[in-house]
């Protein structure tokens, strides 16, 4: 998801039309599943297989910034990190994700506000980060993630892109300047150095696989085979391979794996085509099913005007939609969901009658209080959706929070 990299908290500009354009231009071919009709919403089929992940959901927001040019959460400039976790926490979020990048691992960060005399306008506490003085982006993620422990939130680590602000160009896990091996190698560093923190308790592998092979990007991200022509592009399999290291290293961890944008030929959102899990799915003896988690990107027009956002059916074409990219994943007992970004602006949340209040509801009451999931963002600097904050980095908007607030996992 697009998100602006500025210090400051200033009004989102223009470019969140951008995101999505160049990844869905081809997804004129996705179904419009107008022509059967839907399952009623809210029938999420049989319940996933006995040794899937038995643990209350997730449900929390995604906090951006450490997989920018700032190398660390934004927001702090604004807020103290510990102030924006208890009111991530006070909101009845029971989680975050956290998008991060490899420039991250070696990097120092900026846009941070050190002072002993600020107030947090949160807590109306003196002082703000610190304890972050003179520390590296690595250093301000430990402190952040011994502060989530503290307070009860889980985490799922993210793997954004491998440069800073780069997931828009990055269609693989890999580069050209940036090997596999090297992916894997600094995803074995991360989870080594938390596997003592219960509260880091995922890995969402590689954010939003994508590509296709009509106006797409290239090289596509594949599922179960490597495009020919393109080398090494079949996404599943280096997920299994990047997941049996991780779960080497922390049996305990659960990982994810997110879908891809097309399959052999059916376009869908960055990520959210699963469609791949029928024909190849991860087998048991590649990662344990009760360590896998399938993952989807699910959002609304204000990232691209999809065509069944204008179908005559809609929104009730929206659930048979779902079933047939992700969903059947969790309907099938395959394994769990975790929809890992989605996210509405506010005027639309506070607007009944508008696409995106209907696609935001009509896909929480379907599978809001049987996935896991975290919305997009907590920041209001994301350039298509904004955020559950205000641009005072405090204040909550209303409407999309009420929106989603029936959805959460109770404590």
């Amino acid at each position: 998801m697009f998100r602006l990299p500025t210090e400051s908290a200033g009004r989102v500009t223009i470019f969140g039309a951008l995101l999505m354009v160049a990844a869905c231009s081809a997804a004129a071919s996705s179904v419009d599943s107008s022509s059967s009709p839907p399952p009623n919403p809210g029938d999420s089929g049989p319940s996933p297989c006995a040794s899937c992940f038995a643990g209350p959901r997730l449900t929390g927001v995604n906090w951006f910034g450490f997989e920018t040019g700032n190398f660390s959460p934004h927001g702090l400039w604004a807020r103290d990190y510990r102030s924006m976790l208890r009111q991530i926490k006070d909101l009845g979020f029971n989680s975050i994700r956290l998008p991060w990048c490899n420039d991250m691992l070696t990097a120092v960060p900026s846009g941070m506000q050190i002072n002993a005399y600020g107030t947090d306008p949160y807590t109306n506490e003196l002082g703000m980060n610190l304890d972050l003085d003179g520390l590296s982006s690595i250093e301000v993620m430990d402190k952040i993630l011994d502060e989530c422990n503290r307070v009860g939130l889980k985490v799922i680590l993210d793997n954004h892109s491998r440069a800073h602000d780069g997931y828009m160009n990055e269609t693989l896990w890999y580069t050209s300047t940036y090997s596999e091996t090297s992916w894997i190698a600094d995803w074995v560093f991360l989870i080594d150095r938390y596997k003592e923190n219960p509260a880091v308790v995922a890995a969402d592998l590689k954010n939003e696989p994508h590509g296709n092979m009509s106006s797409g990007m290239k090289p596509p991200a594949t599922w179960g085979y490597d495009q020919a022509g393109y080398g090494t592009t079949d996404w599943r399999k280096a997920a299994v391979k990047a997941g049996q290291a991780l779960l080497a290293v922390n049996p305990a961890l659960t990982i994810i794996v997110e879908g891809v944008e097309n399959y052999r030929g059916d376009n869908y959102w960055w990520g959210g085509n699963l469609e791949g899990v029928h024909d190849s799915p991860i087998r048991e003896t590649d990662i344990p099913s009760d360590h896998l988690w399938y993952s989807a990107h699910e959002y609304g027009p204000e990232v691209y005007a999809q065509p069944w956002f204008s179908s005559a059916s809609f929104p009730g074409n929206m659930p048979s939609i779902w079933d047939s990219k992700f969903w059947f994943v969790y309907k099938q007992g395959i394994a769990p969901v975790f929809i890992g970004e989605f996210g509405i602006k506010e005027a639309s949340a506070a607007d009944p009658s508008s696409v995106p209040y209907q696609w935001l509801t009509t896909l929480m009451g379907y599978l809001g209080k049987q996935a896991s999931w975290t919305f997009w963002s907590m920041n209001p600097n994301s350039g298509d959706t904004e955020g559950i904050l205000k641009d005072d980095w405090v204040t909550v908007n209303q409407s999309k929070y009420g929106l989603i607030k029936p959805y959460l996992e109770s404590p």
